[in-house]
């Protein structure tokens, strides 16, 4: 069954037919399934590394909301913030995201430098 869809590139428009394939239209893949699963090299299983260990938090810790790389630093130590403010930001995939204070307080240390990978979860500052 053929379907026809537009599509817009770099805003030209393009209509483009699309053939469905079944067992006995195809000659490219002729045992085609829409319910089995295609494999790929990238969907082979492999051990994944261990996840770095870090020390647990406490209840200062200005904690990543996602894996990135810090962007920057916006605060310094022995700097007063307050809930609300904005003390770091993050990057990845080329999208910068802040880090929020969660509650007001004391920069009492920087965990972390511009340019360090981070994962979710991990401690970024600590406010006392």
């Amino acid at each position: 069954m053929q379907r026809v869809f537009k599509i817009n590139v770099n805003g030209t428009d393009y209509d483009v037919a699309v053939q469905e394939l079944t067992d006995a239209t195809s000659q490219i893949m002729p045992k085609y399934s829409a319910t089995a699963p295609v494999q790929t090299a990238s969907s082979t299983p492999t051990a994944s590394p261990a996840p770095a260990t870090r020390a647990p938090t406490g209840s200062g810790d200005q904690c990543a909301q996602m894996s990135g790389v810090v962007a920057g630093i916006l605060v310094k130590q022995g700097q007063s913030v307050n809930e609300g403010d904005r003390i770091m930001e993050l990057e990845a995939m080329k999208m910068k995201v802040p880090v929020i204070a969660n509650r007001s307080g004391s920069v009492s240390r920087i965990l972390v430098n511009i340019g360090d990978g981070v994962e979710k979860g991990q401690a970024l500052v600590t406010l006392a």
